[in-house]
């Protein structure tokens, strides 16, 4: 028996690349174990194996070989060694499984469907599985056992952290990424790169592209022939909206971009507040925001500004300088209150008392009544009262002059 424990051990450093002596140690540790539990084996006596022979002999403190005791330890050490090598070669696979699938780390790899496990679904790759839970499915995602499918590996375990080692996702805004870069050559070898991405998993992804070559057109090369690049990219994603955004240096063209598939007339940056407004046809509006305002957050991910669609009508409104709007001020103060940054009834009607007073040629008195009749049209603005009002007063204008006819 002990020349074919021998023989056996070669064999699994030779096949699965685990250790000779890693598998001695971990049986010499077994058999103590066993030996002292259930034969009252003394806690000076140690035992050890011949790795040429696979002898088993026992040694006290000092060294000196004991003759083997009087239990029927070579039973024991079978039923032991079975048990010790089966528990280390799980342990030694897990290992390696950690090892391989670490590199893969934030990568997309193929396998295929195995099993379903309450929701989550069971995915096989290489020579392990891989946990797909239902949160990283996309929506309305069905699959068969036996589906052949890509996923974006998420996170890899160590060893006795959790069932499944590997975890999959293909929710994951990287997930779109890499597969753009195995569908596309020109990014994979970086003549396009991916400047930044953002994703409501199963609705849509915006992915905004820039060429490092000028004779290369990142938008068309990412779309392909007949848009073939982008709608394999959607097939994989389960029929996925994907558009691609042209990055630009200029942030104002960049937001704009990133409204796409609406066009805009301007853009407003306010750089202290990390806000753009962008000023758009009402024919535009609504595809600028896009469904459940989903357009214009998935922009706002994607260029790291807070985005808002207004029409002209509404911007002009709301940012309306104060010199046409509030009785009494001339325009020497309407510009000077431009010039500290109050140009806007919104701007002046948010503004601090004491603030508004350290302006050279505003009187005390005067910066409350500025504020509080910027705030009386801004309320007004917000109900929708200031056209009604405007009616009223044109209405009785209008009968006095019918009046006289």
């Amino acid at each position: 028996m002990n020349r074919e424990l021998i023989t056996l051990l070669d064999y699994w450093e030779k096949e699965k690349g685990i250790e000779k002596g890693f598998l001695i140690e971990a049986l010499e540790s077994g058999l103590l174990t066993v030996y002292r539990k259930k034969a009252r084996l003394s806690e000076d006596v140690n035992v050890k194996i011949d790795p040429e022979t696979g002898d088993i002999k026992f040694f006290d403190k000092a060294g000196q070989e004991l003759p083997p005791p009087s239990f029927p330890w070579e039973r024991i050490a079978a039923q032991t060694a079975k048990h010790v090598i089966i528990q280390r070669l799980r342990e030694a696979e897990k290992f390696t499984i950690y090892n391989d699938f670490k590199k893969l780390e934030g990568t997309v790899v193929s396998g295929r469907v195995e099993r379903f496990e309450d929701n989550n679904v069971i995915i096989s790759i290489g020579k392990t599985e891989a946990l797909l839970p239902h949160i990283h499915k996309l929506e309305n995602e069905r699959f068969k056992v036996g589906n052949p499918v890509k996923v974006y590996v998420l996170e890899v375990r160590k060893p006795n952290k959790g069932m499944y080692q590997v975890i999959v996702s293909r929710t994951h805004p990287n997930f779109a990424k890499q597969l753009l870069e195995q569908e596309v050559p020109e990014v994979k070898d970086g003549t396009i790169k991916i400047k930044s991405i953002a994703r409501f998993p199963g609705d849509m992804v915006k992915i905004a592209v820039v060429s490092t070559d000028e004779k290369v057109d990142a938008v068309g090369t990412c779309v392909g022939e007949r848009a073939r690049r982008i709608k394999n990219l959607m097939r994989e994603l389960n029929g996925e909206k994907v558009e691609i955004i042209l990055w630009d240096n200029d942030t104002s063209k960049y937001i704009m971009n990133s409204l796409s598939p609406a066009t805009g007339k301007k853009v407003v940056i306010k750089e202290k507040e990390r806000e753009a407004i962008v000023i758009t046809d009402d024919s535009q509006l609504f595809l600028a925001i896009g469904k459940r305002g989903q357009n214009v957050r998935l922009a706002s991910k994607l260029t790291g500004w807070n985005i808002r669609v207004l029409r002209e009508s509404e911007y002009q409104d709301a940012e309306r300088p104060a010199v046409g709007l509030i009785e009494g001020i001339d325009e020497k103060t309407a510009l000077e209150l431009a010039k500290f940054g109050y140009s806007s009834i919104k701007s002046l009607a948010e503004a601090d008392v004491e603030e508004i007073k350290k302006i050279p040629t505003i009187e005390n008195g005067l910066a409350e009544e500025l504020i509080d009749k910027a705030k009386e049209y801004r309320e007004k603005i917000l109900k929708g009262q200031v056209d009604k009002e405007k009616g009223e007063k044109e209405a009785p204008k209008q009968n006095s002059s019918d009046e006289g006819m």
